[in-house]
């Protein structure tokens, strides 16, 4: 996937995940914006023509807020990622010198099965943006996270951790190497390791291992009702820098039809009783065909 420079320059970028896609048997297109508004999304939509577009931005964009509701007939709000950063150049040693009794090991291909354990026991009770969409229900996510963590294997511009606590797998921490800034993909603990501290152990080491690699920033998202790990974040030293809304817009039925021919089927019902008005599409700035299909 990779995003058209032009969109960035108007302050929004479009991309379309073949992954997604593929798991969901819809055509998903995701959609950043940092400074353009509903006008320029709109476009993006009709030249890209998703059956779901995944929508995220800054959670400052009220504005966005309150147009995706009043342009898109169904607006499912996903989640609210909080953005955190450490500068790993402002501390010279760890801010503390409390041992924590884990065993670290950097993943290589021949740990995969131990990841994928690892992951499902992780994320068996996790919900995000996705569990939030009905017409999403009854997929299984945990292979999709599962691929997410062997590619930061496999990817040599990506890394991944696993962590021990009395030799026991129970943790892990990927993250994705831009330059000299490290960026937080996804990190688990098995739910009964939970409560004795290991996520602070794992975020207290990461530090290190980072800064010793060359690192000189880490940057994480995590949702905005995860409290304990804000908790964690922050006592280790880790500031908020910005919050952004994911939103879901159902756009389209199956999309096995060509454009054309599905907007006649989605509107065949209306246009076939006389006395209901000529049906006006939400999406102003898209074609409605109100033709009988051929």
């Amino acid at each position: 996937m990779k995003p058209d420079p032009a969109d960035g320059k108007q302050g929004i970028t479009a991309l379309f995940s073949p992954t997604e896609s593929n798991r969901f048997n819809k055509r998903v297109v995701r959609f950043t914006i940092t400074s353009s508004g509903i006008g320029r999304l709109k476009k993006l939509i009709e030249l890209h023509y998703p059956d779901l577009a995944i929508v995220r931005f800054p959670s400052h964009r009220v504005d966005l807020v309150n147009a995706l509701y009043r342009s898109f007939p169904e607006v499912i709000f996903g989640d609210c990622l909080v953005e955190y950063r450490i500068d790993l150049e402002q501390i010279s040693v760890p801010r503390n010198q409390e041992r924590f009794d884990l065993g670290v090991l950097e993943a290589e291909e021949t740990h995969i099965d131990a990841l994928d354990h690892i992951v499902m026991y992780s994320f068996s009770d996790y919900k995000n943006h996705y569990s939030r969409n009905p017409r999403l229900k009854g997929f299984d996510l945990i292979p999709a996270y599962q691929e997410w963590v062997r590619s930061s294997v496999t990817s040599p511009d990506k890394t991944c951790h696993l962590f021990f606590y009395d030799e026991i797998l129970c943790g892990f921490f990927a993250a994705e190497k831009a330059g000299t800034v490290y960026r937080g993909l996804l990190s688990g603990v098995i739910p009964e390791y939970r409560r004795n501290g290991v996520f602070r152990g794992i975020i207290h080491t990461v530090k290190t291992i980072f800064q010793m690699d060359g690192a000189t920033e880490i940057v994480t998202n995590v949702l905005l009702e995860n409290g304990p790990v804000h908790k964690v974040l922050l006592y280790e030293g880790f500031v908020i820098s910005n919050s952004f809304l994911t939103m879901h817009l159902n756009l389209r039925t199956s999309h096995t039809l060509p454009p054309s021919r599905r907007w006649g089927k989605m509107f065949k019902s209306i246009t076939s009783t006389p006395r209901r008005p000529r049906p006006r599409s939400r999406f102003t700035d898209l074609p409605v065909n109100t033709t009988r299909a051929v």
